[in-house]
């Protein structure tokens, strides 16, 4: 395939408008299919609209993180310390903000067709077999956390509270009395609005409103749109990961602050895994406090060799990954062990033998790893099928052999 430049994409367009169809146009200007159906959602035109690096003086469309490296500089640090030069044009920042992805809200079907969409709506529904599902999907974790003692219904609001700390800023937060609740009309009926926090201090904007959401669902953007129409006279700033409603990116909020802030909440370590860390008053169940006592990082204390811990680790994953549990190895017991496989004359090398490992949790459920297919590789299996395993083993099991250190 060729290279885009600006010939041929004003060819490709030019052809476009005439009502060539993709594939005679990609045909012509020696490019992929995909990449002409692209232009279709491009705003190309030629633009010579460049600005200058504040250090080199060379001229760009755009400045990057490529090329601050090599002036041994961050993006972020050249923001702070050239305020007043422009990391991008006008132009190219524009189309970004207008930019939608063609694919936004069609199917897999429309996007790859019906049996590669089909493929792969089947593999996204395998990763899940076995993971809990909230009845509410993106439901937040409520509390009054201990590290900012304020009430937040979510892990991203409990940030935003701790990015205002941290930065010595003030806030207002959705239960003081100082946020008042208005209504708004809709259709003709009341409803009732609060937003969640309001900046005092102008850490995003001086006394604006702020809305913090995960998540931006229909009903809540509804709202957003109606207190901006019928109060004009505040400012309402939306905080959340999805470009198309945000006024400022929970993601980039969450690159700058989450090595800062040390109870920065994300993955497991939250107010609903971690109570002894974000809760107030908060008392360690008994069972919790054996389990964290016993079972360093979910596997058994006792359990210290090397190859035996590989073992657990590679059945912990297993089933963190693939049936969605977060378990507790009890203990690792090596069942069958060859030099050979069954029918077969070749011999494994060394301490490379095939191995045959139960582990049981503390749950009371059994696991079993192996590396019968591969000298060298290991799988975890269900134990439904153990005696389909042990058949690998049958007539050639030799206990005193050692088995490997991988």
């Amino acid at each position: 395939m060729g290279k885009w430049t600006d010939e041929t994409k004003e060819e490709a367009l030019s052809l476009m408008r005439n009502g060539k169809n993709i594939a005679e146009i990609a045909k012509i200007v020696n490019m992929s299919e995909g990449s002409v159906s692209l232009l279709k959602y491009t705003k190309f035109k030629q633009n010579k609209e460049r600005i200058e690096c504040a250090i080199c003086g060379n001229m760009f469309k755009q400045i990057g993180k490529q090329h601050l490296s090599k002036h041994n500089i961050t993006l972020e640090e050249y923001r702070e310390k050239y305020p007043n030069h422009r990391t991008c044009t006008k132009s190219r920042e524009n189309d970004y903000k207008n930019f939608k992805s063609p694919n936004k809200g069609k199917t897999f079907e429309e996007i790859y067709g019906n049996e590669e969409g089909k493929r792969k709506k089947e593999k996204i529904s395998e990763k899940q077999i076995g993971r809990t599902c909230p009845k509410l999907a993106g439901t937040g974790i409520t509390g009054t956390r201990r590290d900012t003692n304020v009430f937040a219904r979510s892990t991203y609001e409990a940030n935003v509270d701790r990015i205002f700390m941290h930065e010595g800023k003030n806030f207002i937060s959705e239960l003081d009395e100082r946020n008042e609740r208005f209504t708004l009309v809709d259709n003709g009926k009341e409803i009732s609005y609060q937003p969640d926090r309001i900046d005092l201090d102008g850490l995003f904007c001086k006394g604006s409103y702020l809305e913090i959401k995960g998540y931006m669902y229909p009903e809540d953007w509804k709202k957003i749109k109606l207190f901006r129409e019928q109060y004009p006279q505040y400012n309402l700033l939306v905080i959340c990961p999805d470009s198309d409603y945000a006024d400022i990116n929970y993601n980039e909020l969450f690159t700058k602050y989450k090595d800062k802030i040390d109870l920065w909440e994300y993955g497991k370590n939250n107010y609903k895994t971690r109570p002894d860390l974000y809760k107030i008053g908060y008392i360690a169940p008994k069972r919790l406090t054996f389990l964290k006592e016993n079972y360093p990082n979910h596997i058994n204390k006792n359990i210290v060799e090397e190859h035996l811990l590989f073992i657990a680790q590679k059945c912990l994953s297993y089933s963190r990954v693939s049936l969605g549990l977060d378990i507790y190895i009890d203990s690792v017991k090596l069942i069958s062990i060859s030099n050979k496989r069954y029918g077969a004359s070749r011999k494994s090398s060394g301490v490379y033998n095939y191995e045959l490992w139960e582990v049981s949790t503390e749950e009371g459920d059994t696991f079993y790893v192996t590396n019968q297919d591969k000298t060298v590789t290991f799988y975890c299996y269900k134990s439904i099928k153990r005696n389909e395993l042990l058949s690998f083993f049958k007539d050639n099991c030799d206990m005193s052999l050692k088995y490997g250190k991988k």
